[in-house]
């Protein structure tokens, strides 16, 4: 089967742990004997390109951010040539490697544009349904969705009825289709978790009810597993440094702890622009954390290495999100896990059973979640270990591919 994956950012230059699950994927698919390729955008590339790089195409252009100060989306003449680049992308990509499905991952930043046209053309989509960009208030900030149908400027409506009275509409929108996200079509494709199933259902995409979940797998052999459980008080964070994300809550759990005569350390693997690292910084000097609070850079793909050096992972997201590729990492490496009680997570999850839940958004909450942890006999083995033979059964990135297969190839 040949199989094209339309994502809009791709490892080494990914920033999610959601991408770096898609090059394992292709990777596991590849080794099933199907034939890939991947079209994505130019985010990040270097002038050289990727050096050894094979069947991934770095073609496609994101919408810059922040969209608010680009003409992208008042301007009819740069979000048509945006739209068009895009389009001819993809269409050239097509008609070289002539696919029998495409495998869309994740589209934020990129062309909404490119599903209606692959819907219009009768194309065997299947789409990964991991993250919010199918969300209505997100999609509809596509530039081309904003032109043409959340536009209010006295301008841009005298322009639109100019294109409709010379008949211009007609080719330019066939071309690059524009529509509401709940005009696609999700047949075929899969949703990673019942949370986000019911958050698009709620959204209003209906159709998405329908739609097995396939939890999210990754490759284990890149994962080192934690062997020896000691208590070390050394904790770790990981992720973008973004308020959602809630690195802040953290370091306000340490400095809690320490206000109640508790030391413990913690190391956060921090992704952000300078910046946000030079702001973190100030806030963690500001509390007086300097010594124990360590900020560390990390690249995509690359954590997996540090787990079994931690005695657990904090994970502090404040908003649910479907699964944490963070988390599901952690728990292969066989590391204990003290996470927020919220979102898609909590399918897994089990209190005192696997890992240990805490509210959300609440620092004093998760330095109470440390004292348990800390007052555990076992140095938490026990929740590492109470779920591993099932994780490595269902959540391997070989059976999640041989899962995935039948929904590619119905196309066929």
């Amino acid at each position: 089967m040949r199989i094209l994956v339309l994502t809009s950012v791709y490892p080494p230059l990914g920033y999610s742990g959601h991408d770096e699950r898609c090059r394992q994927t292709v990777q596991g698919l590849a080794r099933q004997g199907h034939q890939l390729q991947v079209l994505t955008s130019d985010h990040r590339l270097p002038p050289m390109g990727v050096p050894g790089e094979k069947g991934v195409f770095r073609e496609l252009r994101l919408y810059p951010e922040p969209l608010e100060d680009s003409l992208l989306g008042r301007s009819y003449k740069a979000t048509y040539a945006h739209e068009r680049y895009n389009a001819e992308s993809l269409e050239y990509r097509i008609r070289r490697f002539k696919p029998d499905v495409i495998y869309v991952w994740n589209m934020r930043g990129l062309s909404k544009s490119l599903l209606f046209r692959l819907q219009a053309k009768g194309k065997h989509v299947v789409y990964d349904l991991h993250m919010d960009w199918l969300m209505p208030e997100f999609f509809n900030r596509d530039p081309w969705y904003r032109w043409w149908l959340d536009n209010p400027s006295r301008r841009s409506k005298l322009y639109r009825g100019m294109i409709r009275v010379l008949g211009k509409a007609r080719s330019v929108l066939g071309m690059m289709p524009v529509g509401a996200v709940q005009k696609l079509r999700f047949q075929n494709s899969y949703v990673t978790s019942q949370w986000l199933r019911g958050q698009l259902t709620e959204a209003g995409l209906k159709q998405v009810h329908a739609l097995p979940v396939i939890y999210p797998a990754i490759d284990t052999k890149k994962i080192t597993v934690k062997e020896a459980y000691v208590t070390r008080r050394h904790f770790m964070w990981a992720g973008r440094l973004t308020e959602v994300k809630g690195a802040d809550i953290a370091v306000d759990a340490v400095g809690i702890l320490k206000a109640r005569g508790i030391q413990v350390s913690l190391d956060l693997f921090a992704m952000g622009e300078p910046s946000e690292r030079k702001a973190k910084r100030e806030r963690i000097e500001a509390a007086g954390l300097i010594d124990q609070v360590t900020m560390r850079g990390i690249r995509p793909g690359e954590l997996s290495k540090f787990y079994a050096d931690y005695d657990a992972l904090l994970y502090t997201s404040r908003q649910g999100e479907p699964f944490s590729m963070t988390v599901l990492e952690a728990m292969f490496a066989k590391l204990p896990c003290l996470v927020t009680s919220v979102g898609g997570n909590q399918e897994l999850l089990q209190h005192q059973q696997n890992a240990l839940l805490f509210e959300p958004d609440n620092a004093e909450a998760l330095a109470d979640s440390i004292v348990e942890f800390l007052n555990r006999q076992d140095s938490g083995r026990e929740l590492a270990e109470n779920l591993i033979a099932r994780l490595q059964v269902e959540r391997s990135i070989d059976t999640f591919c041989k899962q995935i297969t039948p929904l590619l190839a119905a196309g066929k």
